[in-house]
């Protein structure tokens, strides 16, 4: 399922470094993300079927007798705007301890999920930070970019890594991760 996986991300991020003038960043979220990956999955590989949100698992993919399950994490530095005249506020979210524990959780979600033979698991990383400088303590590549699991006995493995996709006002990195 690996080249079935590896091929819709590609697409995937491909369509997003296509798309980010027309679309910008703050339009985009986990939603759209996996949107357009079951998309790209849907043109590349139609024989494979698709399951969103099922059991707890953003997507579960079959091609009997492969199956994956996939979770999908969207990051980036959202803005709180006015309502009435769309004035920037400040910052809502953003990285840190909550954010890098609310990853833990979905990798240790999907680690715990009982194996079964010919069953793949993985999670679509995307993430920006501010190319202005803004906020230069609060970045989601310190976490990211080199991103390891704190308990030794989850197996996570960076099988994809993007380019990085420079904005007008962001860099967005992109990751696939295999979770045994």
């Amino acid at each position: 399922m690996n080249k079935v996986v590896q091929t819709a991300f590609r697409s995937t991020i491909e369509f997003l470094r296509s798309e980010i003038e027309l679309m910008p960043l703050s339009r985009w979220n986990e939603s759209v993300l996996r949107y357009y990956f079951c998309r790209s999955l849907a043109v590349a590989y139609p024989q494979v079927e698709q399951f969103v949100e099922c059991d707890k698992i953003d997507l579960v993919l079959r091609q009997p007798p492969l199956v994956a399950f996939i979770e999908f994490k969207f990051y980036r530095h959202p803005r709180r705007f006015d309502p009435y005249d769309g004035r920037p506020h400040s910052f809502k979210g953003g990285p840190g301890r909550k954010n890098v524990g609310e990853f833990q959780a979905c990798v240790d979600h999907l680690h715990e999920r009982p194996f079964v033979p010919n069953l793949s698991k993985y999670v679509v990383l995307v993430y920006a930070d501010p190319m202005d400088g803004s906020r230069p303590n609060l970045r989601f590549s310190h976490y990211y970019d080199d991103y390891r699991h704190p308990n030794a006995h989850v197996s996570i493995h960076r099988i994809e890594c993007s380019k990085p996709i420079e904005t007008t006002d962001a860099i967005v990195r992109a990751r696939l991760y295999e979770v045994a």
